[in-house]
């Protein structure tokens, strides 16, 4: 079927159509905004009214949610709504369980290490920045976060370490390509 506001393919359809003996094919009329009827509204999931800004709407709905279906997605998002209502206990449990499930999940270890450290768990807050960038030694986004979570601590040896392995993870080419061959033309 041809899209409504297409003259020119009506007009070689028209064409085509009159050539075979067919007769010509009319575009559906497009209703007017002023006259078009207003749609249905679109069912949401349950895990939206944070979207408005209420949290605690937002982690009730995904903890029902999490009880019908384990998703990295609600987990992550119902332990940030915790994060917001201050229920930090609550929301390191929910991260902890989701590195558990998936320990390449790079959000929920940052997440996990900012929650740690807000909390005065240094250690594990460093062991899981370690982790995070250990997991992609080649990219300095995790080194440099290691790197000023040193500096918090006023650890600058380990600060000035963590940013040399940034800045020779920026220094290496992305990906290393072969030299070709010469042509034998």
């Amino acid at each position: 079927m041809t899209p409504p506001g297409r003259p020119a393919c009506l007009l070689a359809l028209a064409a085509l159509c009159a050539c075979a003996g067919a007769p010509p094919v009319r575009p559906p009329p497009t209703p007017s905004p002023l006259t078009a009827p207003a749609s249905p509204p679109v069912a949401a999931p349950d895990c939206l009214p944070g979207e408005a800004g209420d949290p605690a709407g937002v982690e009730a709905a995904c903890a029902r949610q999490l009880q019908r279906v384990d998703d990295p997605a609600l987990r992550l998002r119902r332990a940030l709504a915790l994060e917001q209502l201050g229920r930090d206990a609550e929301a390191i449990a929910e991260l902890q369980r989701l590195v558990s499930a998936d320990p390449a999940h790079a959000a929920a270890r940052a997440r996990l290490a900012e929650r740690y450290e807000a909390v005065g768990r240094f250690g594990e807050a460093e062991v899981e920045l370690q982790a995070l960038a250990q997991a992609v030694p080649g990219r300095p986004e995790g080194w440099r976060r290691l790197a000023a979570f040193y500096v918090r601590r006023g650890l600058t040896e380990n600060a000035r370490a963590a940013e040399a392995r940034a800045r020779d993870a920026e220094a290496r080419p992305q990906r290393e390509l072969r030299p070709l061959r010469p042509s034998g033309r």
